[in-house]
């Protein structure tokens, strides 16, 4: 068998003999020599492992010629191995600190001996699937380290023997077989930036967010809608960062395979439907599945929608929508469970007897060792013999049941979900992954370039005061659906980089709401650096009850002016950060005397100028300005709103009601109509805003049913509220 040496330059000579098993002898197109750099290792060469003075120190090792891998090795065939490392470590954790949150133990009397040797990926070696390249990627270095296990004594082994037998049984974890060569106890990490595959059927609950358009009138007929319904998907999932597969050998003949992701890494995450949704296979089967799952009467099938009056032009922009909503919330979820990932938890863990393998369970774990699990995941309710898993990313998304969310705006004007998609239009929210499906009229002031695609901020202020005019509706009673269906005013946001003040903005955001503590804000900005790329999303959600209570007293009297601009100033305050910039707002929000001062000068720049002469006239007093305008906007809206509102109810209370499609009731219906049409024609640009949605939720007297979450690499949170009378439950992960 070939030899390998290493040398120091003060006398540490060693020759090894190599294993036949080792990755020496089997991966390398030569076994490599490899010399130490900086340190005097002669000297250390008899001393014991325990008694080894650098303990956890990474010793630089370089190759005294050029070195590549061969093609037994096709993940890295040709891949120059540019450097390598060796450590000693008797005690404590074996990574420490361990950038992938999962350091084990060393036992008590044992020591560990790693090698790790560096190696950049040549172009041309990644291993394909169809239009997707897997494994890790061209350019980048990978590091694969073996930490071998030695039982020690006060004497023994010396440090030269333990290093030379590291050297004759260095594995480098690229097949089955390679496992069976780690010692009981050894650690075997290969780690870079790469492609992980995978395939599976994720589980997303429905759910739905009926609103009213004031395009056309309601239909006097109760909603027929549900949700709730679970929507099975199979999909194939990418997932791009940096990532590392440890091998642990637990006993003679038992390995636990995991795959980490690194603490505080950026990932990308791309989806695609490989199949569609599991009820069926072709487009129109994925427009039934989807859309027939949150009406209770059947959706037209596949062979019946163009029959229907759905052409084949429509039924493409249909799929083209439910696929990208699918695959962003599919994204999002994912994402959200790899940055909730707790230390201690690999995103994917197996364990493997190895005698119990099957050529089924060999070819699966092989293809696990070139970052595509795939086999592994499609089988997982009946893995290959010899294989059990542990933990699953894509098990967890399944349980928690993600949600799909489809806001359909102007339900109450349509007879059904099937009349308003045949009718209308389907889009998506690409931001959010939300659908939408509306009436024509509505869809040509949000929809984006792409004819599937909304444009999310016209598509956000829309829904805004689509949820104040529908609030106003539930409120008069003329719209009925079942009592568990809610209204729901939502809120989301992507940063491509999100520094401390975005994240502070945002965390206070959820005080405000009563969804975290100071002390959990506080905690969670503790975060060092920046959190990277970031998505925020806030819920409330009313029935009637709330609905009503937003602009009616419990006698059933409309709430004042007064109150809603204290409640509007109180929603600003919260959303303004004492000591920062924006500081010299709070003036007038906090002071009634002043803000009456406010209300006298109308609000303008000038008058205002005078007011506050030393604030800046370029850019303070405009903002002044404009909160002024804000809030005066907000409560004059709901003070009208509610004066009618009152009248309403008042006239559709009364005993014998009046009978639906009299003079007088159609009277009342149309001037409500039309005062609702007015606000959706003036609702403010900033209504869309976190303030719309905290002020609407202080009005309930903050009984909405909130939900809040953000993930990103430095900080991942989920949290939420029933009511008023259930305190706050989260889950969240600083990372």
């Amino acid at each position: 068998m070939p030899n390998i040496s290493i040398a120091d330059g003060y006398g540490l000579d060693v020759q090894a003999t190599l294993n036949s098993n080792s990755a020496f002898a089997k991966y390398f197109q030569q076994p490599p020599a490899v010399s130490v750099l900086q340190q005097n290792l002669a000297s250390l060469q008899d001393v014991p492992l325990v008694g080894f003075p650098l303990k956890s120190t990474e010793i630089g090792l370089a190759f005294t010629q050029p070195t590549a891998l061969a093609s037994t090795c096709p993940q890295f065939a040709g891949s120059a191995a540019v450097a390598a490392t060796l450590c000693v470590v008797t005690g404590g954790k074996l990574f420490d600190p361990d950038p992938f949150d999962n350091p084990i133990d060393v036992p008590s009397g044992h020591a560990y001996l790693g090698l790790g040797v560096k190696a950049t990926i040549a172009p041309g070696i990644n291993i394909s699937s169809g239009d997707l390249t897997l494994g890790f990627a061209v350019g980048s270095t990978v590091c694969m380290s073996h930490y071998r296990s030695f039982a020690t004594t006060t004497t023994a082994p010396a440090f030269k023997s333990a290093l030379q037998a590291s050297l004759q049984n260095y594995v480098i974890p690229l097949s089955p077989d390679d496992l069976a060569a780690l010692g009981v106890g050894d650690v075997a990490i290969i780690e870079g930036s790469g492609s992980l595959q995978l395939s599976g059927t994720v589980n997303l609950l429905t759910s739905v967010n009926p609103l009213v358009s004031v395009t056309s009138a309601t239909l006097p007929s109760t909603l027929q809608i549900q949700e709730g319904a679970s929507i099975d998907i199979t999909a194939s999932i990418t997932i791009k960062g940096d990532l590392q597969i440890r091998i642990q050998k637990v006993d003679a003949g038992t390995i636990r395979l995991g795959f980490y992701r690194r603490r505080g890494a950026e990932f990308a995450v791309q989806v695609t439907p490989s199949v569609g949704i599991t009820a069926g296979t072709t487009n129109t089967d994925f427009i039934s599945a989807v859309l027939g799952a949150i009406g209770p009467n059947p959706f037209p099938l596949g062979d019946q929608l163009e029959k229907a009056g759905l052409t084949q032009e429509k039924q493409e922009a249909i799929v083209g929508a439910l696929k990208a909503a699918t695959q962003r919330n599919l994204a999002l979820s994912i994402q959200e469970e790899l940055q909730a990932l707790s230390s201690q938890e690999a995103a994917f863990l197996y364990e493997i007897s190895l005698n119990d393998l099957g050529p089924d369970g060999h070819s699966a774990i092989q293809d696990a060792l070139r970052l595509n699990l795939s086999a592994l995941l499609e089988s997982a309710r009946s893995l290959p013999r010899g294989i059990r898993e542990i933990q699953n990313l894509i098990t967890a998304t399944r349980t928690k049941g993600h949600s799909l969310k489809i806001n359909i705006l102007g339900i109450y004007n349509y007879a059904s979900i099937s009349d308003l998609t045949l009718k209308g239009t389907v889009l998506t929210d690409p931001a959010s992954g939300e659908i939408v499906i509306t009436d024509s009229a509505t869809a040509t002031h949000i929809s984006g370039a792409i004819n599937f695609l909304a444009d999310s901020d016209k598509l956000r202020k829309v829904l805004a005061q689509s949820f104040l005019i529908t609030a106003g509706y539930r409120c008069s009673g003329l719209v009925t659906h079942p009592p568990s269906l809610k209204a729901s005013y939502w809120h989301f946001d992507e940063f491509a980089k999100t520094d401390h003040p975005t994240m502070a903005a945002n965390l206070n955001v959820l005080k405000s709401l009563g969804l975290i503590s100071g002390a959990q804000e506080e905690q969670s900005l503790s975060h060092e650096g920046d959190f990277g790329r970031s998505t925020f999303y806030l819920s409330t959600e009313y029935d009637d009850s709330l609905s009503q209570g937003l602009f009616l007293r419990g006698d059933g009297h409309p709430r004042g002016l007064d109150e809603y601009e204290q409640i509007g100033c109180t929603a600003l305050q919260l959303l303004i950060q004492p000591g920062g910039e924006d500081e010299f707002r709070l003036r007038a929000l906090q002071n009634e005397a002043i803000w009456q001062q406010v209300k006298e000068t109308g609000g303008t720049a000038v008058n205002l100028e005078q007011l506050f002469p030393d604030l800046r006239p370029d850019s303070q007093i405009p903002i002044i300005a404009g909160d002024y305008v804000l809030i005066e906007w907000w409560a004059t809206t709901m003070a009208s709103m509610g004066q009618s509102l009152s009248m309403a109810k008042h006239f559709f209370s009364q005993i014998p009601p009046p009978a639906r499609g009299s003079p007088a009731f159609e009277k009342v219906q149309t001037d409500l109509w039309h005062q609702m049409a007015d606000v959706a024609s003036n609702t403010h640009d900033r209504f869309s805003d976190p303030w719309g949605l905290l002020a609407m939720d202080l009005a309930s007297g903050q009984q909405s049913m909130a939900s809040a979450q953000i993930v990103s690499s430095g900080l991942t949170l989920r949290v939420g509220r029933a009511n008023t009378l259930t305190s706050a439950g989260s889950l969240a992960n600083a990372v």
